[in-house]
């Protein structure tokens, strides 16, 4: 939903290429990068498909997929800079309310995890960070 939502929603913000436009494609970029880093951890080990995935980019974050969808759609953002038009700036605020639905799907799957996997996933927690911010010291 939100995402249809936010196709539409960029659909009548007006880009040209300027600075902005070129920031925009790195961060998209960048993105791109995180989610294909957690593409390919997950699949490094198929036979270990019923343990926590803690190799590869999800060493650094428990969620690096949800994380690398919201910095593409921030670069969609900063591509269309354009701070005096009406349609950017609900940009942002539908960008806002998806950092907020994202973060709680982001919660709950990590209860889902904790009961697919019980102890192993809350010691996975316990040394990982939800997102990319603060790193922890990993016991292993």
């Amino acid at each position: 939903m939100f995402f249809i939502i936010g196709c539409v929603l960029m659909w009548f913000v007006p880009y040209s290429i300027n600075f902005a436009f070129w920031i925009g494609i790195i961060v998209i970029s960048f993105g791109e990068v995180i989610y294909g880093l957690g593409f390919f951890a997950m699949r490094e080990y198929p036979e270990k498909n019923k343990t926590v995935v803690d190799w590869g980019i999800y060493k650094i974050s428990r969620h690096s997929h949800i994380l690398a969808g919201l910095i593409c759609v921030l670069g969609v953002i900063i591509i269309g800079w354009n701070p005096d038009s009406v349609m950017y700036i609900i940009l942002w605020f539908y960008f806002i309310a998806y950092i907020i639905a994202c973060h709680i799907y982001v919660i709950n799957e990590d209860k889902l995890n904790i009961e697919k996997f019980g102890q192993e996933y809350k010691d996975y927690m316990n040394i990982t960070p939800r997102y990319i911010v603060i790193s922890k010291t990993r016991k292993k």
